[in-house]
């Protein structure tokens, strides 16, 4: 199914783009701001790619054009389904697949630094991860999906840490992570239509208890 080319500001937030000043910026903002929907997370990986791609003082490989245009037609599920499978007969995505399986990390933005990675966690296709930084990393994005297709965002701000997953085929959040201050994560699971299965996180949510010896 194609997906429409996605505007960040649009479906990120209502709020217009005087929050938004430059690349830098527009991470501090993600990076602390929890995401609530696919669409969300887009209009996040959409609004950091156009701060990236209209900013002359960032080194940008060919690599970078090729995440953008892919982006901007086929949604992030679209992007990761190349990425992870390599399926498209774009030989620029040939290249930058067999780089990262390869040196299981390939920057493909820079200033004073790396800000846009392309990361290989693994052999498997779904362990590839597209991570944004700047600085030392006290604020870092990271978009990947799982075998099922479904979108995940970490966010980290300082010592916060948020990471949501998202249904691939409703949009809707699937799993929230949340640790703030360094403090323990606090796990939480919801079902498709928003609601959250008891007995499922009774299981296995809230916050892990240390074990008494």
């Amino acid at each position: 199914m194609k997906i429409d080319a996605v505007n960040g500001l649009n479906v990120y937030s209502a709020k217009k783009n005087t929050y938004f000043t430059g690349y830098t910026e527009a991470l501090k903002f993600g990076a602390k701001s929890p995401v609530k929907t696919l669409k969300n997370a887009e209009g996040l990986f959409g609004e950091l790619i156009n701060e990236i791609s209209m900013d002359a003082q960032i080194t940008k490989t060919p690599f970078f054009a090729t995440i953008k245009n892919i982006f901007e037609e086929r949604g992030l599920k679209g992007l990761f389904g190349i990425l992870g499978k390599s399926t498209d007969s774009n030989i620029s995505v040939e290249n930058l697949i067999k780089r990262v399986r390869e040196e299981n990390v390939v920057s493909v933005a820079k200033e004073k630094g790396s800000i846009l990675d392309i990361v290989s966690y693994g052999s498997k296709p779904h362990d590839v991860h597209v991570g944004f930084s700047a600085g030392l990393r006290k604020n870092y994005i990271e978009f990947y999906t799982n075998k099922k297709g479904d979108i995940f965002v970490e966010q980290t701000s300082g010592n916060d840490y948020i990471n949501t997953g998202f249904y691939s085929d409703t949009g809707t959040k699937k799993l929230e992570i949340e640790s703030y201050a360094g403090g323990k994560p606090d796990k939480t699971y919801y079902n498709k239509d928003g609601s959250k299965p008891f007995f499922k996180n009774w299981l296995f949510g809230g916050t892990p208890v240390e074990p008494i010896y």
